[in-house]
């Protein structure tokens, strides 16, 4: 998907719109925010971001983005370097797969290495001269040849190699205990003709003017005489690390956080400061400099300074991608929290405070403040967990923290932090306030924020409508150490899970006074799992827990589904129901749905179908009883960016599934949202409507009630399709009985809901 992003440099600001790409019913939202390397080809700087790649035309000012749905083979970009011999990008992803992207945007791709069964692929680095590029990995050095897109050779050294380079006949490597080197007329398959040069950790080998230059990661850049054996230094780390050394066939460029080195001679060397820069990028008399987070900057030398001449480029889109929680909001935007629950209390990812909000609507991203907290309150701002907005106040937000307590916004803007300086939530360590544990808060229908507060006594806060707090006491959840997730089901029973460490399941069956436990009419906490059958289980995780539309509990562990069909038994009896899935092969066998599937996480849509995300096997979406397996999304047959979910979110206005997985977000536009509750003309449409004749997907028809009977006839009368309605859509494929596509003209849609008491027409204008 193409986007526009105008910038005049020093003059005009940057005016960046969202950035997503759909094909068919599957929408991406990649990151691009995390800017750590470019390359330019032709007009545009192609930039490495967030393992994601975008270009900017330096001629026109346009963007694009390029990923899995729009014009790349995988995710995950490691790697991208550029090569004069092809005129192409060469794009390596984390997985080893390999794409030669062209200037008209077409792709080759080259999977051999990706699919050969090798314990470890990891590729540290490209360097490419002439027709051929290699590829320095974790064994050593494998080499593809341009020309014939394939793979030349595999030289299994043994090294976990960081760097390749082809100079007068020999091949040189560098690693983190030496740097080696082998004649191209020897036998380069022995380990033993391989000479160890020096015993430095050697990260890059560049050459300029006959020079053969080596980066020794620990010291400096180095000049080096083969003949001799001998390194002479050209410039040193002085107390900062380079970070990339490069030639660029008239200098060598060194670049690290806040300096820059300018190359031309051993010794002409001139240093310049730059800020915050992940990797710069010498083109002529321009930089380009790969400022992380900020984005891509264009920049000039300024006396002994590089310094930015345009605002940065970044596509608006996720700050990062990290999604572990989502919600959607009562107004259809989705917010999405980035961080984890863990009792140890290590943090999944470096930048775990991320909180951003998806507004759907405009296709825009906002990402909430991460700097002004840390400043504000002192606090390292991280392994933010849920988010939720007042009911009673759009715009009004509480996100919880696995670290560092409870965090409020208003539009946008930080206003307060809350531990046990200003509230009743306490931590885990007396007087800490790195240990404020709460994993997870939510509103109720009246604006009072329910948290879960892990490691304490009383483990269930309220912070009530009115600004005063209220503690309940639950005496079996008392010290909890992975408290996950707070959800009141339309009972108004409250259920409670606990992740892991003593992981188990609690309910309370309260009365109509919620802010007092004393007086709830049973409880019920199970930290071992029994079936219909008598066969128990021990829980190692408990992950999530779903209400369907028919009152029944789906709890997702990390050995399969386990079902409460009847609460009310269940308070009596506390036995789980495992689905069973007859075999059909003639014994009368049956197997436990999804027994000994890792599940992360369930969520129902608007036709009570479940959709089940994994830890490493995709998203399933079955049926309401679950008895039938309607799609199994997998990064093999889809654009899922990765087979792990962490996270499912369903817009029930249109249906749209996003799938949060640890390599970012997606989303399928589903055929089914929640029904409405009676059939009303003014909420019965189609769309798109009218139907072009490019467009090639489902028409959808929503506002229906659950399980609605439509038809859809010609205007003479005749009947094209029929069926019934998921949940409050019905899809029509613009086909008729027989599967052929029906020609131009007006069809009538006529619904009528399920007991036959109400019925609605509306029409749709088909033009071919």
């Amino acid at each position: 998907m193409i986007k526009k992003l105008l910038v005049s440099f020093l003059f005009v600001l940057v005016s960046v719109v969202g950035v997503k790409a759909s094909i068919d019913n599957w929408t991406l939202y990649p990151s691009y925010h995390n800017a750590t390397y470019c390359q330019v080809f032709g007009d545009k700087v192609y930039v490495l971001a967030s393992g994601a790649l975008f270009s900017y035309n330096i001629s026109d000012s346009e963007v694009r983005t390029y990923d899995k749905i729009t014009t790349l083979s995988d995710t995950d970009i490691a790697h991208i370097r550029y090569s004069s011999f092809i005129n192409a990008l060469v794009i390596v992803y984390s997985n080893a797969n390999i794409d030669i992207l062209y200037e008209d945007e077409s792709v080759y791709n080259i999977s051999d290495f990706k699919n050969k069964s090798l314990p470890n692929k990891t590729i540290n680095n490209i360097n490419i001269q002439g027709s051929t590029a290699y590829l320095s990995t974790s064994f050593g050095i494998v080499v593809l040849d341009l020309e014939n897109m394939e793979f030349d050779n595999t030289f299994n050294t043994g090294f976990n190699t960081y760097c390749a380079y082809l100079v007068r006949g020999k091949l040189f490597c560098g690693t983190e205990t030496g740097m080696y080197s082998c004649d191209i007329d020897k036998n380069m398959l022995d380990k033993n003709n391989w000479v160890k040069k020096n015993n430095y950790f050697t990260k890059a080998i560049c050459e300029l003017n006959g020079v053969l230059y080596c980066h020794l990661y620990d010291y400096g850049i180095y000049s080096y005489n083969d003949t001799l054996n001998v390194l002479k230094d050209v410039v040193y780390n002085s107390g900062e690390k380079y970070d990339y050394v490069y030639s660029n066939g008239k200098e060598i460029i060194a670049s690290a956080k806040k300096k820059t080195a300018v190359i031309t001679a051993p010794k002409e060397v001139t240093v310049y400061k730059n800020v915050d820069s992940n990797f710069i990028l010498k083109d002529g008399e321009t930089f380009w400099d790969c400022k992380g987070y900020t984005g891509v900057v264009q920049c000039e030398m300024n006396g002994n300074e590089v310094v930015s001449v345009s605002t940065p480029i970044v596509p608006n889109c996720p700050v990062r991608n990290y999604c572990e929680f989502m919600k959607f909001t009562n107004a259809g935007n989705l917010l999405v929290a980035g961080g984890n629950i863990n009792y140890l209390g290590e943090v999944k990812y470096n930048h775990a405070g991320t909180l951003m909000e998806y507004r759907c609507k405009d296709d825009k991203w906002f990402n909430f403040p991460e700097d002004t907290i840390k400043k504000l309150t002192k606090l390292s701002y991280i392994n933010i967990c849920s988010v939720d907005e007042d009911p009673t106040e759009p715009g009004h937000y509480f996100a919880s923290s696995f670290s560092n307590g409870l965090f409020e916004f208003r539009n946008g803007e930080f206003i307060q932090q809350y531990d046990f300086t200003n509230s009743i939530i306490e931590s885990a360590v007396p007087n800490s306030r790195a240990w404020v544990r709460v994993p997870f808060a939510t509103f109720d229908k009246e604006g009072n924020l329910w948290c879960l507060n892990s490691d304490v006594k009383d483990v269930v806060k309220v912070l009530k409508k009115d600004g005063t707090w209220s503690a309940l006491e639950y005496k079996d959840l008392d010290y909890m150490a992975t408290m996950a997730q707070l959800y009141v089901d339309s009972r108004g029973w409250m259920w409670l899970t606990v992740l892991q460490n003593e992981p188990g399941l609690f309910c309370a069956k309260r009365n109509d006074t919620p802010f007092d436990s004393s007086d709830d009419i049973t409880r019920k906490w199970l930290n071992k799992f029994t079936n219909q059958d008598g066969v128990s289980y021990d829980i190692y995780q408990l992950y999530d827990i779903a209400e369907d539309r028919d009152g029944a509990i789906w709890v997702g562990t990390n050995i399969g589904v386990f079902v409460i069909d009847n609460p009310e038994k269940f308070f009596n009896d506390g036995v789980f129901k495992q689905i069973k899935i007859a075999r059909n092969d003639g014994t009368g066998l049956a197997d436990y749905f999804m027994s000994g599937v890792y599940i992360k996480t369930i969520e129902v849509d608007g036709a009570n179908r479940k959709w089940i995300g994994t830890n490493d096997n995709g998203i399933f979406l079955v049926s309401a009883d679950g008895q039938e397996t309607i799609h199994h999304f997998t990064t093999e047959n889809s654009p899922l960016p990765s087979n792990c979910v962490e996270s499912i979110a369903i817009n029930d206005v249109t249906g749209e599934v996003f799938i949060g997985t640890d390599k970012g977000i997606a989303s399928y536009r589903s055929d089914a949202i929640a029904s409405a509750e009676t059939l009303a003309k003014e909420n019965v449409y189609a769309y798109p409507n009218p139907v072009r004749a490019d467009y090639s997907g489902n028409i959808s028809i929503v506002g229906l009630t659950h399980s609605c009977n439509v038809k859809i006839v010609d205007a003479a009368g005749y009947l094209i399709n029929e069926g019934v309605s998921n949940g409050g859509m019905y899809s029509w494929n613009g086909r008729n009985m027989r599967g052929e596509k029906v020609a131009s003209g007006v069809y009538y849609v006529l619904a009528y809901d399920s007991g036959g008491r109400e019925s609605v027409a509306a029409k749709i204008l088909i033009t071919r």
